[in-house]
Order: C-alpha cells, then sequence, then structure tokens
C-alpha cells in the first residue's frame, strides 16, 4: 500500500488505478461492532495502522466488518494475541523494535499459543530483513507481501482470501470437536452395551449356579438334621446297653473293638457338625451370589453396602488363599455406621469386584523378587473403609500396598480399553465401566490416589438417596 503524506485527500497514481492513501484522524475510524471479524494490525508506524483502517473502513465479508486491534511492538501483539485467540488475521510487520519481532510473534502463535487459525500475513517494507523464501520457509506464515505492493485493491483482495481460509479453518475445527464427541458418545454407548451385556450374561449364570446349589444344599441341610437326631439316639442306646450289659458275647465284644466304638461315638457328632458348617458356608456363598446378581435391570434400591462389600469379598476369596507363592493376603475391614444406599446393587457389586480384583493383582505384582519370608514379615494388605464424607455422602476406600502407579498410568487409569496388563488378561474396560457407573449411574464420583511402590487408594463417593 502506498501512503502520501503530503495532502489531506486522495489522487490518482499515473500509472495504475489504485488510490494513494492519505491519513486521517484516527478516532474517525474505529469500529466498535461486536459482530465483525477480529484483525489486528501490529506495525511501530501509527501510520500504517490509519492508512489500512482508512482503505478498509466500509469493507464488509459475508455481512461482517472489521474490527480493527492494534499493537505497536511484537510485545504488544503477543499479548493482543493472548487475550484475543479469535482474531481471523493479522497484518505483520517484520522489522519493529528487533529486526525479527515479527517473526517472533509468529512463533509465539503457532508454537506457545498454539494458534494455528488465525491467518499471519507479513507486511515488510524491508524485505532484506526477511528474505520471502526464507521466511515462507522457516515459518507458518499465510501470506508474504511488500508494503510497496500492498494498494488497497491488493490489500482487500488478501484481506478477502484470509477470512476464506480463516472461515474454513474454523469449520475444519468445527467439525473435528463434532467428529471428537461423537466418538465420545460412541465409546460410552460401546461401554453401555458391553456393561449391559455382560451384566446381564454374568446375571443370569450366578443366578442359576445358586438357584442350583441351593436345592441339594437344602435336601443336604433337612438331611443332616435329621442324621444328628439318629445317630444321637443310637449312640444314646449304645451307651445305654454298655451300661446295662456290660458282659457282652465276644463277636460282639470284637466287633466293637474292631471300629473303635469308644473314637467313633466321640467323632461321629463332629464330622456331623463339620458338615453343617459346610453347608452353612454354602448357603452364605449362595446367597452373595444371589446378591451380587441382583437387580441389573438400573432401578435403584436401598442398600446395605456392607453387605455388598462382603459378598464380594466371598467370591473372590479364593484369590486371597496362601499359596506356594505368597502367604494369605490380609483384608482389614474398617465399617463406619452408614446409612443405607440408594444404588443398583448389580452394578455396584460390579465395581466392588473390578477393584478388589485391581488391588489383588497390584500386591501380588509387588511380590514378584521377594522372597516368601519377607512378604510375611511385610504382609500384602487390602484395606476396606467405610465412611460418612459429609451430611448427603458417604465413601467407600479400597486401599492396597501393591505396586503403586506412575502419573502417567493414574492420568489414563479410567479411559476406556487402557490396560497394563497382558492382553490376554484384560480388556482395559474394568475401569472406565466403573466409572461410568459411579457417575453417571449413581451420580458420585470415583477417584485414585497412587504413587510408585507406596499402593493405591480409590475412594468412591456415592450420594445417600
Amino acid at each position: 500500500m502506498m501512503l502520501h503524506q503530503d495532502h489531506n485527500k486522495k489522487v490518482q497514481s499515473d500509472d495504475c488505478n489504485d488510490d494513494f492513501l492519505i491519513l486521517e484522524d484516527e478516532t474517525t475510524l474505529v469500529d466498535t461492532e461486536v459482530n465483525a471479524w477480529k484483525v489486528a494490525i501490529v506495525d511501530d508506524d501509527p501510520s500504517v495502522h490509519q492508512a489500512t483502517k482508512l482503505a478498509l473502513k466500509n469493507f464488509v465479508f459475508e455481512n461482517k466488518s472489521l474490527n480493527f486491534l492494534s499493537a505497536y511492538s511484537g510485545l504488544e501483539a503477543k499479548q493482543l494475541m493472548a487475550k484475543n485467540p479469535d482474531i481471523a488475521f493479522i497484518l505483520l510487520d517484520v522489522v519493529m523494535e528487533t529486526n525479527d519481532a515479527g517473526l517472533q510473534v509468529v512463533r509465539y502463535v503457532r508454537e506457545e499459543l498454539n494458534n494455528q487459525n488465525v491467518q499471519i500475513i507479513l507486511r515488510t517494507g524491508q524485505p532484506g530483513e526477511a528474505p520471502e523464501e526464507s521466511v515462507i520457509v522457516a515459518y507458518n506464515i499465510n501470506d508474504y507481501k511488500l508494503k510497496t505492493e500492498l494498494t488497497r485493491q491488493k490489500l482487500i483482495t488478501t484481506v478477502i482470501s484470509a477470512l476464506r481460509t480463516y472461515q474454513n479453518a474454523i469449520a475444519l475445527e468445527t467439525q473435528a470437536k463434532n467428529l471428537a464427541q461423537a466418538l465420545h458418545t460412541l465409546e460410552k454407548t460401546q461401554l453401555q452395551l458391553i456393561q449391559s451385556e455382560k451384566m446381564s450374561t454374568l446375571g443370569h449364570l450366578i443366578t442359576g449356579i445358586a438357584y442350583e446349589i441351593n436345592n441339594p444344599l437344602g435336601w443336604i441341610s433337612g438331611n443332616l438334621s435329621s442324621l444328628e437326631e439318629t445317630v444321637t439316639n443310637l449312640l444314646n442306646v449304645v451307651e445305654l446297653h454298655h451300661q446295662k450289659c456290660p458282659n457282652t458275647c465276644a463277636d460282639i465284644k470284637s466287633k466293637i473293638d474292631d471300629i473303635d466304638l469308644e473314637y467313633l461315638g466321640d467323632d461321629l457328632p463332629k464330622m456331623i457338625a463339620s458338615t453343617k458348617e459346610g453347608v452353612d458356608r454354602l448357603h452364605q456363598l449362595s446367597h452373595s451370589l444371589h446378591t451380587f446378581a441382583i437387580n441389573n435391570t438400573g432401578t435403584k434400591i436401598p442398600l446395605n453396602i456392607h453387605e455388598c462389600i462382603d459378598s464380594t469379598l466371598l467370591i473372590v476369596k479364593h484369590r486371597l488363599k496362601a499359596n506356594n507363592n505368597h502367604p494369605v493376603i490380609e483384608v482389614v475391614k474398617d465399617y463406619g455406621n452408614i446409612p443405607l444406599v440408594e444404588s443398583v446393587p448389580g452394578q455396584l457389586n460390579q465395581v466392588l469386584m473390578n477393584l478388589l480384583n485391581n488391588a489383588i493383582d497390584a500386591v501380588k505384582q509387588s511380590n514378584q523378587g521377594r522372597s516368601f519370608a519377607d512378604i510375611q514379615a511385610n504382609p500384602n494388605r487390602i484395606t476396606i473403609q467405610t465412611a460418612w464424607k459429609d451430611e448427603t455422602h458417604i465413601v467407600i476406600r479400597i486401599k492396597d500396598n501393591g505396586v503403586g502407579m506412575s502419573e502417567a498410568i493414574k492420568q489414563q487409569a479410567f479411559e476406556p480399553f487402557f490396560t497394563t496388563k497382558p492382553n490376554a488378561q484384560a480388556s482395559g474396560l474394568g475401569l472406565a465401566i466403573a466409572r461410568q457407573i459411579i457417575v453417571e449411574k449413581h451420580g458420585g464420583s470415583i477417584e485414585v490416589t497412587s504413587s510408585p511402590g507406596e499402593g493405591s487408594e480409590f475412594a468412591i463417593v456415592l450420594p445417600i438417596n
């Protein structure tokens, strides 16, 4: 754009049809329209600001005018861009307080602010300080113009091109956000389907097993009661016979010695009592399976959290037992005086099952390289605590003294399909589904606190109603 500062009017060039631009009072050029394209003019020469605003004073694109923002140095330009990320394009001088001040603004906008949408048009009056080819190669700019070539018409053409490109960039960014949201929604739907199918199948399976266990248990329990009474009566008869007829024949005495009647009379009631204890434990397991599987329809009911925890612990009990590699994994329960909680039992049990299995995996993993005696001296431990969090919420804490998590793993722990276990051992959906159940289905929250070598603690917060 050519500037003529000696006159207070427009004049025509002899060799072209473009207007030379003269300067007017800048206060008459301020565009205060809110619904306008934001344009940044960055130049240390105030006359360039005035001439640019005059040239584009009545410019309209897509029914929107231009709203000019001015900066007179690279530092001011950076501050301007930080405060106005929605600037459509910048008319940027290269040489200001330093020979590369404008280029430093480009780096700041693209790299530090990560603003890839704003169109950057370099305008220089000293091309030797910033050769066009090297600047275009090294810097992410959209156009390069010499001030002498930016006549009014060429300036308008450049602005139109910049605004169209900016429009397309915004449209692409919006499309990308919509696609990301659609992907997120798809993942959530997928999780819901997986969770629903998994819990439905598991519920039917467990209910069927519990039903099949209950029938023979009923028979055994009933027969044991009758058997106990019958054996007691028989032993009483035998004892009475010994008292009344101490001199039995040799054959009977020999048979009594062979079967060790005295020991049998003492041991048989113990065997029956032990069998009854086993039947009672099977009844408990059946009840726990039923409690775990009930009500997967999504309907909330008043729920005893401690019963849910106990039933889940019973199901994973086989994983807590001692073996050749480690002693028993200790479970410490610290139950508070909490009320019933409105919850979906099957879903909450699924969360507890996942967290307990993860805790068991973590403590077992921490045993690698440790001797049995070392583990015994510093035992594997899982602590489960329930308490009031505030007047309307309770908190369930499940803490282990396992391997712990790094910050990077902790940040991804609840992401779908993320897992640190071998592919054959985990799908990476456990914690993602757990968060969805707690946050979306129950209106609560689930957080993890952990550091490497210090174990992990998952805190589930649930509203009472």
